[in-house]
């Protein structure tokens, strides 16, 4: 299921894996947990604490109108390329600010920094050296965050897998009695089925310390260095500055189902208000890295599916095409071929929409808000659906004819010779950077040059630019002299699969 969501939807209009701080999914995320999400349209403020790349950063500005955006650098040098970086753009709610996370809040703490108060708060700590941040990170989220607002913190929990088997062992085992400790064994057996079946040996040992009634010896194996929840760590520094726990910023990560066996529901359910619970489903995921949500108390809460996921935006990226009739996760089938599922997935692999719009669509007709609400939560945990900010705007007459690269920000590929993989765009209608492979990119750029009748003539020089280095050439074309019956080729075949979605996500305009 992974494996479909990073490569075939990551290929066409994919979104980084790695970049998961956009607004919308950050407030979907705290939806989940019943937290009252922002509207699209309404005005923010977000930052990006240590921000290592500026040039994202702006692309998510670009795609976010409503929001203004603030990165801090360490390095001045940066922070003037970015600056003008964005200037060159035309992207104007964004700026990037010079400053060590510790300058910053003496700054905030002092009462000296203009700064507003964040709706969103972001910092990646697995890009930057050194040992976790996470004592700074809460002092920094209790001064620069709104009531309300969310930080979205990802961290190193474990230097390796079996850190976080350690880490439990080391909890439980000392306190344990003899019966308990057999307990533990069992328990263990059951969330750790990811972990056990890739350490063989500790999994024999396991086997044998409960068929014998052994637990101290398999304790003592597994334990032989020291280890550290970092989880517990951030847990520990944020939950005494009035900030509450709101989920996994990887959406699929809040579905027990969606990333554990079977078997280890009902010990996780078990222990859901246990203060180890976290590390337990660390331990269940084979998860060492973490992107924790958090909200400011107090947290504004409700019950109203309408209020909670109503003014969400869902599309699909990938082609039609390319989404299964069945995804096997954790051992469970999940059937995408029935009524519902079917006409959800081809009305948002047209256009993103509302639950509303599909309800009122007469594909949508018949159906309860409940169960669309269900099987719209389902694809995005599958990551086929993907939450979004707005549905496209355009014109009722509008042609083909003439496409136009959409927003000032996408300009800059008018004059971009291009040469790498992919081109990033911003998308004010997913409301975050999307990558586009480099050869539809290039029809893109033709078509904004000339039009649809002389594509032609502004895709063939480009082509055998490219064509000048075969390895290059390689990526984009079957043959090694192209000409214009290539070029021609090459339009139709990217136009006939991907021009729509391009106009459904506010990267063409007509």
């Amino acid at each position: 299921m992974m494996k479909y969501n990073e490569t075939t939807a990551s290929r066409r209009l994919g979104m980084n894996p790695d970049f998961d701080f956009n607004p919308i999914q950050l407030s979907y995320v705290a939806a989940l947990r019943g937290i009252v999400p922002r509207q699209p349209e309404d005005k923010f403020n977000y930052a990006v604490l240590s921000c290592q790349d500026p040039d994202r950063l702006i692309c998510l500005a670009a795609s976010n109108p409503e929001g203004r955006f603030c990165g801090f650098v360490e390095d001045d040098g940066v922070a003037k390329q970015a600056q003008s970086s964005a200037k060159q753009h035309a992207v104007s709610n964004v700026m990037i600010v010079s400053t060590s996370m510790d300058t910053l809040l003496a700054e905030v703490k002092s009462g000296k920094s203009m700064l507003p108060k964040f709706d969103y708060l972001c910092y990646d700590e697995t890009k930057i050296p050194g040992p976790s941040q996470h004592t700074l990170v809460a002092e920094l989220a209790d001064n620069m965050l709104k009531q309300g607002g969310l930080l979205a913190y990802r961290y190193q929990a474990y230097k390796d897998d079996s850190e976080a088997l350690r880490f439990l062992v080391s909890e439980l085992a000392p306190a344990a009695t003899p019966a308990q400790a057999k307990e533990v064994l069992q328990d263990l057996k059951k969330v750790g089925g990811i972990y056990f079946s890739s350490h063989q040996k500790q999994s024999a040992a396991l086997d044998a310390a409960i068929k014998n009634g052994t637990p101290d010896q398999f304790f003592t194996s597994v334990n032989d260095r020291e280890s550290n929840s970092v989880t517990i760590d951030v847990m520990a520094a944020l939950l005494p500055r009035d900030l509450s726990y709101a989920g996994d910023a990887q959406i699929a990560d809040n579905y027990l189902e969606m990333v554990t066996p079977e078997i280890a529901h009902q010990v996780l359910i078990g222990c859901s208000h246990h203060i180890l619970y976290e590390p337990i489903k660390d331990f269940a995921i084979g998860r060492t890295m973490r992107t924790d949500v958090w909200c400011r108390k107090p947290v504004p809460k409700t019950e109203n599916i309408a209020t909670l996921f109503g003014n969400f935006t869902y599309g699909i990226t990938a082609a039609r095409e390319k989404i299964p009739q069945k995804l096997s996760v954790k051992g469970k089938e999940i059937d995408l071929s029935t009524d519902l599922f079917t006409k959800l997935i081809n009305l948002m692999s047209f256009m993103p929409v509302r639950i509303g719009d599909f309800l009122q669509h007469k594909d949508g007709k018949g159906f309860a808000s409940i169960d669309v609400v269900g099987a719209t939560q389902v694809l995005v945990a599958c990551g086929i659906a993907k939450p979004m900010r707005s549905s496209y705007q355009g014109q009722k007459d509008a042609t083909m004819l003439q496409p136009r690269l959409a927003g000032v920000f996408n300009q800059y590929l008018d004059k971009t010779a291009i040469t790498g993989s992919e081109i990033w765009l911003a998308s004010p209608v997913v409301g975050s950077a999307v990558s586009i492979p480099a050869r539809e990119a290039l029809v893109m750029q033709a078509l904004n040059r000339a039009g649809m009748a002389n594509s032609v003539s502004a895709l063939l020089p480009e082509l055998e630019r490219l064509a000048k280095d075969p390895s290059m050439a390689a990526k984009f074309m079957d043959v090694a002299e192209p000409n214009a019956e290539v070029a021609h080729h090459m339009i139709e075949d990217v136009v006939v699969k991907s021009i729509m979605q391009w106009y459904a996500y506010g990267l063409l305009a007509a």
